[in-house]
């Protein structure tokens, strides 16, 4: 796949979105001004507990709920707010695939006719052009011609998610929203369906905003990392870099859950208690409430900005990430020793 170039206008840019749902009479600040821009080509994991406001970024970004402040911009163009005020371009230059083929796919039409009025919607085509585009879609999906006159409810979940991948791309997007697609999957399905979402990318420089759980394939699938955590930016930047040390200590707790390749792990670290609720975030850094690495007073008092410690590579943490980068070694260090002292 050709390099991303970086020094053209990004693809998508957000700036400073904000969301702030209320909720018998509480403010509930889903997302505090998130900024990022994805270039075409591109993929940005989107990781983060529940709570954390990756799904409502998605929405925001989509349109599907208008933000409470800041703005998006596609090529340079900022977009209306909501899905109903943008042109048919817009729509289909934003397109989406959900967790859960089943509540996104109408069970009561087939195959083709769910893939047929999208086609229609989304890149105007009818007749004899849109039988043809049809079939084009289905292949690029690797989906046998067979399972057009079938109704969703009669194909297998990776069949469903294919037809959602098709329906996705049916007017030629330029960002695809990938909301934990294959949570729901079977592991050897899951692979197929990346796979696949890679190979569509390499074709048509399509740009993915990906969100999972699960960090393993964040890692196999994005090139730059976003975490949030209660609506912030906790770090940003490349996947290697983010999925290497020093992390933020969210990052940090996050990544201890993911088994390493040697098979040796991290030391698994347990957050306290539950994310807090948005309608009432902790004063300071919102984190401190559950960071193992809370530093005092100013962990409590202080929000951290979010800063450029590293080319490229943003976070927002009062601990110096030369100082992180010593204590995260040292702990690396004594598990190291532990394991030596135990198997000796």
């Amino acid at each position: 796949m050709a390099p991303i170039d970086r020094s053209a206008t990004p693809l998508v840019r957000v700036q400073e979105l904000a969301k702030v749902f209320h909720q018998h009479g509480h403010a509930v600040h889903a997302l505090a001004n998130v900024s990022a821009s994805i270039w075409a080509g591109e993929t940005l994991g989107l990781v983060g507990e529940s709570g954390s406001g990756k799904t409502t970024f998605a929405r925001a970004l989509l349109g599907l709920v208008a933000p409470s402040g800041g703005s998006v911009e596609v090529e340079g163009r900022t977009v209306p707010p909501r899905l109903g005020q943008r042109t048919r371009e817009d729509v289909r230059s934003l397109q989406i695939v959900f967790q859960n083929p089943d509540s996104a796919l109408n069970r009561r039409h087939t195959v083709r006719r769910i893939l047929r009025r999208a086609l229609n919607k989304l890149a105007d085509l009818t007749g004899p052009a849109a039988e043809t585009r049809l079939l084009e879609l289905v292949q690029s999906v690797r989906l046998a011609e067979r399972y057009l006159t079938v109704r969703p409810n009669q194909l297998s979940g990776g069949l469903k998610q294919r037809v959602a991948i098709a329906r996705a791309f049916a007017g030629e997007p330029r960002l695809v929203v990938c909301d934990e697609p294959t949570s729901a999957l079977d592991v050897s399905v899951q692979a197929a369906i990346l796979n696949l979402l890679v190979e569509l990318q390499t074709d048509r420089k399509v740009a993915y905003l990906f969100i999972s759980h699960d960090l393993g394939v964040v890692r196999y699938i994005s090139d730059r990392i976003a975490v949030l955590y209660l609506g912030r930016l906790m770090e940003f930047g490349p996947a290697e870099v983010v999925f290497g040390p020093p992390h933020h200590p969210y990052t940090e707790a996050l990544l201890s859950s993911v088994p390493t390749i040697d098979g040796t792990g991290r030391e698994r670290i347990k957050l306290a208690g539950e994310i807090p609720s948005a309608a009432s975030p902790p004063s300071g850094c919102v984190f401190h409430t559950r960071c193992h690495r809370r530093v005092g007073a100013i962990c409590d008092e202080q929000e951290p900005p979010l800063i450029e410690v590293e080319e490229g590579h943003l976070m927002r943490c009062h601990i110096p990430i030369d100082e992180l980068r010593q204590l995260q070694q040292e702990d690396k260090e004594g598990k190291q020793e532990q394991e030596e002292v135990v198997s000796a």
